[in-house]
């Protein structure tokens, strides 16, 4: 609610005319579903109200629903602004919801394009695919302590443990360049509903503008990790496992070659064997063990990526900036992947002494 309550500050202290009462006339738009049906765009809004209490002492918020339908995102957008009985402000808007079946059939394209080009929504919200249930039942879910669906989404991936498989960092504009660019295809990440709760799936592997599939929490990982936005990635091999919470990728061209090299720090988890750990030895058998582990699931990312033909890595970008006169779409397919993992799996802060 950090964003509302700016909102409120802003209204009161910079214009003077601005009251409680105006303030209720306001619906602020904070999440929007998405979806395609029956050959039409169908628009729902997350509208919260803000009011006094009883007392008119204190101001409170709550969210209602508002659903429109038109042949276009413009003529679906403007249809829901007309159900809307007051005035509508799109500055804080958080997300924009997906039905999986309007990503994979229709595209995201039209209505990427309508939500760039409209000057009164803010381009730094983010996309989130709604998987295996629709997007307006995401908005439309019951959750205890947070009136506001879209503030919900928002902490769920922020305050989440797995912060290095779901990457929340691109915001629409930034997708919205490489759609346009179209040298890069796009992950978006995902929600969905168990047991009437909302909980994180994985992100969804577009081509262009179009949900080809969803990678795995571990392909996941494998992006970020050469993104280099992990902090404690946690990585197992039978009854061991090692997190890696400091890494730097470097990915370079040369000729034909794609170059892969990660250098990364970690530290061990978990180590049910009678091992002894004051020379070092082990941490130097772990430390080859898990780059090897890495190294083989960079290839299979790798692997993946040719077979859905979806180029989320961004090689082709890579090719274009460093040979544009050799650029060609597919050249991403046809290269070499050199990979090396560097990985050092430290002794700081580590216990010598464990339970036999």
């Amino acid at each position: 609610m950090k964003k509302i309550i700016i909102l409120i500050i802003t209204l009161l202290f910079f214009t003077g005319c601005y009251d409680y009462t105006e303030l209720n006339d306001t619906a602020i738009i904070s999440g929007i579903a998405a979806a395609y049906k029956n050959n039409k765009y169908e628009i729902t809004f997350e509208i919260i109200i803000l009011q006094k209490d009883d007392s008119g002492s204190q101001s409170q918020s709550k969210t209602m629903l508002v659903t429109g339908q038109g042949e276009n995102p413009a003529k679906a957008f403007n249809n829901t602004i007309g159900k809307v009985d007051k005035k509508v402000i799109f500055d804080h808007l958080q997300v924009v919801l997906l039905d999986e079946s309007l990503a994979q059939k229709e595209g995201i394209k039209h209505l990427s394009n309508y939500l760039f080009r409209d000057i009164h929504i803010s381009n730094n919200f983010y996309y989130i695919i709604a998987k295996d249930t629709s997007a307006k039942k995401i908005l439309a879910t019951k959750i205890k302590n947070e009136p506001v669906v879209s503030n919900a989404l928002i902490g769920l991936f922020k305050n989440q443990n797995d912060a290095e498989i779901f990457d929340l960092h691109s915001e629409f504009d930034y997708l919205y360049a490489q759609l346009k660019e179209g040298k890069k295809d796009i992950l978006i990440p995902s929600v969905t509903l168990n047991n009437s709760k909302i909980s994180l799936a994985s992100s969804g592997v577009f081509i262009k503008d179009k949900l080809k599939e969803y990678l795995t929490k571990n392909e996941s990982q494998t992006v970020n990790l050469l993104n280099d936005k992990v902090e404690n990635a946690l990585y197992s091999k039978q009854n061991i496992a090692i997190t890696v919470y400091k890494n730097n990728t470097k990915i370079k061209l040369k000729n034909n070659t794609v170059h892969i090299k990660v250098n990364a720090e970690g530290l061990i988890r978990c180590l049910n064997k009678d091992y002894v750990l004051r020379t070092g030895k082990i941490n130097k058998k772990l430390s080859q063990d898990f780059s090897k582990l890495i190294k083989k699931d960079i290839k299979k990312l790798i692997e993946k990526s040719i077979d859905t033909n979806s180029d989320f890595l961004g090689i082709r970008n890579l090719y274009y900036r460093t040979y544009p006169a050799k650029y060609e779409k597919n050249i991403w397919k046809k290269l070499n992947y050199k990979i090396e993992v560097n990985l050092e799996v430290n002794r700081n802060g580590q216990a010598f002494e464990v339970i036999n």
